[in-house]
């Protein structure tokens, strides 16, 4: 044990680790209200919100709609930027890092970024990849990051010129255009949609299976700061949730739906407490430790409560950080995983009906499943228990982290 808390002692001493801890740390005030804003637009004052349902906001909000309009605005222009945000801010921290002054930098990194999201929408109208600019976080800190440390290369070897800095940064900016025309041309190759639909052809026959990879698979690239297939709410909108639901109201129940597997039924009912990766059970292990836990962990976690109670896992996420921390790659893939297997085999046995009902957005995870059912008290118990068991898969990973940050020593990060 004591072997691998130094190794991971010795990790967060490294530069690089240096560089993308300082990046996600300085993001996390912009993401924190970005998450604030989705969460109240969401749940309180969208009419099928949870919060919204329960109390009627919307009925008794003066100005509901213009207030909507304006968390709507701070949404969409930090959490829908988010990844813009990162190639800037990992190329200034990079520059400070190897003693170079960031201005030049911080906009070579987000300018390259840009040219890579770069869609033209078509008359002339200026378009970006919505996705790559909301979901490609890991996209743009390689890029951001690579922008600089090309640039520092050049000028190790060559003489710091300004003609030398101008060819430097052109022939950046000109491989990020390129890299542009190759992701577009593999867009137009409909690689992506073949892989998919190989995919679901070959898994047809056990959905479950499809259910847990597809889930598992959201998971990880979650973790690296990536979109997954299951990364969007349900919507309830989909054909199986139109046949599972119409099964329900015909019999009067929700056991022996026709498609029990499913995201909304397995990933998201019971996967997907506080947001990918189970982050609700990270939030009450730390709790559970608040005696020894560090106090940027107590305090990162107490301004993140509000959005994972309603499955916004973004500030956690930068915060703390989550995101290639590989301390808590574990627990964040293997909670939601074992959860999906439990839950699935309950399912299949008869032992809990599938949540086939709608859901109000933004409801709390361990609730999901229990509205989805109608109200069965199984499916509750059976979410409560399955965060239990999450706590406790987190637990012993971070009393190991405060171990490690007490080997490591204190830095400014």
């Amino acid at each position: 044990m004591n072997k691998i808390i130094d190794i991971f002692a010795r990790a967060y001493q490294k530069k690089l680790t240096l560089i993308v801890i300082r990046t996600l740390r300085v993001l996390f005030p912009l993401i924190l209200l970005g998450s604030f804003a989705e969460v109240i637009k969401l749940t309180f004052l969208t009419p099928t919100g949870y919060i919204a349902t329960l109390f009627a906001v919307p009925d008794w909000l003066p100005f509901v709609d213009v207030i909507a309009r304006i968390l709507g605005t701070i949404y969409h222009c930090t959490i829908d930027l988010i990844a813009l945000y990162s190639a800037y801010a990992i190329a200034y921290q990079t520059a400070k890092a190897y003693q170079l002054d960031p201005a030049l930098p911080s906009l070579l990194g987000g300018a390259s970024f840009i040219l890579l999201a770069y869609r033209p929408n078509g008359q002339n109208v200026i378009g970006f990849n919505e996705r790559l600019l909301s979901q490609g976080m890991l996209i743009a800190l390689v890029c951001g990051y690579v922008s600089v440390r090309l640039l520092l290369f050049v000028q190790k070897k060559l003489k710091k010129t300004q003609n030398a800095q101008i060819v430097t940064i052109t022939l950046i900016l000109l491989g990020a255009a390129v890299l542009n025309y190759l992701l577009r041309l593999l867009g137009e190759l409909e690689v992506p949609t073949y892989v998919a639909s190989t995919i679901m052809k070959n898994t047809a026959g056990n959905a479950f299976l499809y259910v847990v990879l597809l889930g598992f698979l959201t998971d990880l690239l979650s973790f690296i700061g990536m979109g997954g297939p299951f990364s969007m709410s349900p919507t309830f909108t989909d054909a199986t949730s139109f046949a599972n639901l119409n099964h329900a109201l015909k019999t009067g129940s929700a056991y022996g739906v026709p498609y029990p597997f499913t995201d909304t039924t397995l990933f998201h009912s019971y996967a997907n407490f506080g947001g990918n990766g189970v982050l609700l059970a990270l939030v009450i292990a730390i709790a559970l430790t608040a005696k020894t836990a560090d106090h940027k962990y107590k305090s990162v976690t107490k301004w993140s409560l509000f959005p994972t109670l309603f499955n916004n896992h973004y500030p956690l996420m930068l915060g703390l950080p989550i995101l290639f921390n590989p301390l808590l790659f574990i627990p964040f893939i293997l909670a939601p995983l074992v959860n999906m297997l439990i839950a699935g085999a309950f399912i299949a046995l008869d032992w809990i009906p599938t949540a086939a009902y709608p859901v109000p957005a933004g409801t709390p995870g361990p609730l999901i499943a229990f509205i989805g059912t109608n109200g069965n008290f199984l499916a509750l118990g059976l979410g409560i228990l399955l965060l239990i068991l999450d706590v406790l898969l987190y637990l012993p990973f971070v009393k190991l982290a405060e171990k490690i940050k007490q080997r490591a020593g204190e830095y400014d990060v």
